[in-house]
């Protein structure tokens, strides 16, 4: 899978609570992930989950708009 790098920067409050987060990865991983990995779950978890969300309001909108029209 080819990868292309960007570059992130931080404010000391946010990259502290990624450096806690990947302590606590630790149980689930086996090992402490990187600070790239972890941004690489985020924003995976945050992509997809507003796709699925922008398909679901978009099923609603049409079932709506299908019983208006009934």
């Amino acid at each position: 899978m080819d990868r292309l790098q960007i570059n992130v920067r931080l404010p000391p409050e946010l990259m502290e609570r990624l450096d806690k987060r990947r302590v606590d990865l630790h149980a689930t991983m086996g090992k402490i992930p990187s600070r790239s990995d972890v941004v690489r779950l985020a924003l995976e978890s945050y992509l997809l989950d507003g796709a699925q969300i922008e398909t679901d309001l978009a099923q609603k909108h049409k079932s709506s708009s299908a019983r208006r029209s009934d």
